[in-house]
């Protein structure tokens, strides 16, 4: 497995400190100049419901919903959660094991009594201990919450300073970037209050259903599943993905579901008020977010009038990042912002809030550099480029052939969608993003287009 040579260093282990007035630890780390910058203070005012949220964050990380064939289980340490302090927001996200379900906790400021005094995103050390200690928090002790302190652990009245480190792979980086691709592609479809959501969630079979595709749509009684595709519903499979909810709906207060317009991924959003809670489950198990290509179309188009960098000098670890604000500011079209959000996200520079449908600031440890290894599909194009081997036939509607591996591939623009001769795009029809012949072709025609201008 690659892995991104990116070291996390702790001062000490996470914790819960039960004593007196109850505080959690989130011990981080940062490259920065500062060294284990403190990025928040404050009292949650529901303790419990927001000490079982961090807790749901710890088990979905921990969590495995398919191994391969013909391999050996075993644990991989993937990075443990990211959290990310911006204007007024606290979040915590991560990936279960298989980098198919992702999860985020968004803490709202009317969630807590305190300050941000610092803005970034950084690694958490998210250990066992801590969640045993989380396990145990009541809201008559009351919670304390600090990210960035370095000062004591939990450990029988007495400190202990821990050092850590941790290799991010890559796989889990793709997966983060690509899961907002799908996000901001995503509409809501359904929603129910919570009491017809855990009825829903309760019917759902035990054992696991990762190889039959159900269908969940609205009905009398709220929520119902069927194995019949619906126009109305949302895709999903293995519906162990989604039991981590079921603990927490009796304190909520709706469940919201979301799907992209292909049925490629869907999206479990529980609103507590001030606090939520966001699974994005893949389309199948299999099938990890790690080799999604969503972004890749606006990757390869980048640059001209509408540069990227213009756009992230705007970045200030907003928690909204409104694209209708932005055009203004920027005198850009509205889609021009957007096909320059979609490059930040790929870029690790913002995430995607479904509540809110907009962007939000946020950094994941990696370098521009590392872009195409993330994206080994645009590498694979940009060398294609360079090479020779687009042959340009037309750049409206986009036709071209493209010489790879001894064979020519007709890519051509039909209703609006790029295809391919490739296998690639004959087996996933365009589903799981653009093959490397449709990237090389864009971005010849993008080139061609800039010399003319030129």
């Amino acid at each position: 497995m690659n892995h991104f040579a990116h070291t996390y260093r702790y001062a000490e282990p996470s914790a819960v400190d039960l004593h007196a007035a109850p505080q959690l630890r989130l011990a981080t780390s940062s490259p920065g100049a500062v060294e284990h910058p403190h990025f928040f203070e404050g009292r949650l005012h529901q303790p419990h419901l927001a000490a079982q949220l961090l807790s749901a964050v710890h088990l979905l990380v921990g969590s495995r919903f398919f191994t391969p064939p013909n391999t050996v289980a075993k644990a991989i340490a993937l990075a443990d959660p990211v959290v990310t302090a911006g204007a007024g927001m606290l979040r915590l996200e991560g990936f279960s094991g298989c980098c198919s379900t992702y999860i985020r906790v968004d803490l709202e400021p009317a969630s807590y009594a305190g300050d941000i005094v610092g803005k970034g995103t950084t690694n958490v050390d998210f250990n066992a201990p801590m969640r045993a200690a989380l396990a145990r928090v009541r809201d008559a002790d009351g919670l304390a919450l600090s990210v960035g302190r370095s000062e004591f652990a939990m450990r029988s009245g007495a400190t202990q300073v821990l050092e850590k480190k941790v290799d991010l792979p890559l796989r889990w980086l793709r997966s983060m970037v690509a899961v907002q691709a799908y996000q901001a592609a995503m509409q809501r479809v359904l929603q129910v209050d919570a009491v017809p959501a855990l009825r829903f969630l309760r019917s759902l079979p035990k054992a696991s259903t990762s190889k039959t595709p159900l269908w969940v749509v609205g009905g009398p009684q709220g929520l119902r599943t069927t194995a019949q595709p619906s126009a109305g519903g949302v895709r999903f499979t293995d519906s162990s993905r989604l039991r981590i909810l079921e603990a927490l709906l009796p304190q909520a207060r709706t469940l919201s579901v979301y799907a992209d317009p292909q049925g490629q991924a869907s999206a479990w959003c529980v609103d507590f008020g001030s606090m939520r809670l966001t699974l994005v489950l893949s389309a199948e198990v299999w099938r990890g977010f790690s080799g999604e290509g969503q972004a890749l179309h606006a990757l390869v188009q980048q640059g001209g009038q509408y540069a990227v960098s213009a756009l992230r000098a705007q970045l200030h670890w907003q928690d909204v990042l409104p694209s209708d604000t932005l055009a203004h500011l920027l005198g850009w079209p509205g889609t021009a912002v957007e096909r320059s959000l979609q490059v930040l996200g790929a870029m690790g520079l913002v995430g995607y809030d479904l509540a809110h449908a907009a962007y939000f600031h946020r950094e994941l440890p990696f370098e521009p550099d590392l872009l195409e290894d993330l994206n080994p599909r645009l590498a694979d194009a940009r060398a294609l480029l360079e090479a020779g081997a687009v042959q340009l036939r037309n750049a409206h509607p986009l036709e071209a052939l493209v010489h790879s591996g001894d064979v020519h591939y007709h890519v051509r623009e039909q209703g609006g969608t790029l295809r391919c001769t490739c296998p690639w795009f004959g087996k996933h029809q365009g589903e799981r993003g653009p093959c490397k012949h449709v990237l090389a072709a864009q971005a010849a025609a993008l080139q061609t287009a800039g010399n003319h201008h030129g």
